[in-house]
């Protein structure tokens, strides 16, 4: 058998190539992140007789710089395992390989893999990993949207305090957008003719806007106490982040489409044929929820093999600082998945309204001296063991099995 370790990197990749006694084959090999040179490796190993039946392969999880490689490698047949960072560094140091180069790097994977003491990373399928690309970016984007609607409101309270005494309120309103994006200031508002903003509202479907509201409008802005300074900066500030902040309102729609198709059936006569279809039978569990969690455990729950290792990997757990006499223990870890966390957090909020076994955890935390966010953690970490459960074992939601058995 022949062990073949990868450093992979984002331009240049290097091979070691080890027997079973542990020997080097041949002296390292360094290639390009393409094809081309992809092609070459696999002639030279064809050379020194490797083949898919008497190697295996192994390269870490490096960023994303994996991928292409891991894929070249599965397609030709080679059976290739995707490593832990952290498992490679523990093996190094064990063989007490102080100095850090590509080429140990890849010698140190190599044993690892002669070791068979490695465990292999989960590698999601195209439609998981698809998936998770998509929960990512709208995580971020709906981190985004909402920091730009706060600097929206905070510029507003400067440059038109009154406006929720008028008809634009609500500053995000699409017709409300429209006019702050024509007549951004208060000083702007104060000028114009009603019969211009009436022209605006008009084209906009359902809008409820009248003649009175916008003179209302108008009145309020000439009385308004914004001075007017840096009135065409603020202007145009308040129109771009406006602008931006209609951008993401399409883009996160576009992603939840995306992710509402990749939930979908996959025919009518199979209204279950997607996966983690039964985890919808969770009352206050929806599509989006369901999509971030399958997007980190796999459509059967095959990333991890408990729930304890799922909450670990979560980062539901307290943080302990210890220093003398202080101690800490109450904060929760911003480790693992952000987004994972949010999505179960605020389905735990919706299933103590809809689900009366999470509700009852719920006011039995609360009874017990826990926090309200406390409890709703606890809550998270319950449903997060339910989901992983019926994934495993592919059954709808039942609370006198889930809650003797979980």
């Amino acid at each position: 058998m022949f062990y073949l370790g990868i450093d992979v990197a984002l331009n240049t990749h290097r091979l070691v190539m080890l027997d079973d006694n542990g020997e080097r084959v041949s002296s390292g090999i360094s290639f390009q992140n393409n094809t081309a040179d992809f092609e070459k490796v696999l002639n030279k190993l064809k050379e020194l007789s490797i083949n898919p039946d008497n190697s295996i392969a192994g390269l870490e999880a490096t960023g994303n710089n994996w991928e292409n490689l891991y894929c070249f490698l599965t397609s030709n047949k080679f059976k290739t395992i995707v490593l832990n960072p952290h498992q490679t560094n523990k093996f190094r140091e064990a063989l007490r390989k102080k100095a850090k180069t590509d080429d140990i790097d890849a010698f140190v994977i190599a044993g690892l893999l002669r070791s068979n003491e490695f465990a292999s990373s989960y590698v999601p399928k195209d439609k998981i990993q698809a998936l998770r690309e998509l929960v990512k970016l709208r995580y971020e984007f709906i981190k985004d949207h909402k920091n730009y609607q706060r600097q929206v409101l905070a510029l507003l309270n400067i440059i038109f305090p009154e406006y929720k005494q008028t008809a634009l309120k609500n500053p995000f309103a699409i017709s409300s957008t429209a006019i702050f994006k024509s007549f951004a200031t208060a000083k702007h508002l104060s000028i114009v003719k009603p019969k211009h903003i009436e022209k605006i509202v008009r084209s906009i479907k359902g809008n409820n806007f009248n003649i009175k509201e916008i003179e209302n409008l108008i009145s309020i802005a000439k009385t308004s106490v914004y001075s007017g300074r840096c009135q065409e900066s603020r202007a145009l500030t308040l129109n771009i982040l406006l602008t931006q902040i209609e951008n993401f309102s399409k883009a996160i729609q576009q992603l939840d489409e995306q992710t509402n198709q990749i939930l979908s059936p996959e025919s009518n006569d199979d209204i279950n044929s997607f996966p983690g279809s039964n985890l919808l039978t969770i009352p206050g569990v929806g599509p989006k929820t369901l999509a971030a969690i399958l997007s980190c455990v796999g459509e059967s729950g095959q990333a991890f093999s408990t729930g304890v290792k799922l909450i670990g990997h979560i980062g539901f757990f307290p943080q302990i600082y210890e220093s003398g006499e202080t101690r800490r223990a109450n904060k929760i870890s911003n480790k693992g998945p952000a987004y994972l966390r949010q999505a179960l957090y605020i389905s735990s909020v919706a299933c103590i309204k809809h689900n009366l076994q999470l509700r009852n955890l719920y006011h039995t935390k609360i009874s017990q001296g826990k926090k309200p966010k406390q409890a709703l953690i606890c809550v998270a970490k319950k449903l997060a063991h339910l989901c992983l459960s019926m994934l495993h074992s592919g059954q709808d939601y039942n609370p006198a099995r889930v809650f003797s058995y979980v």
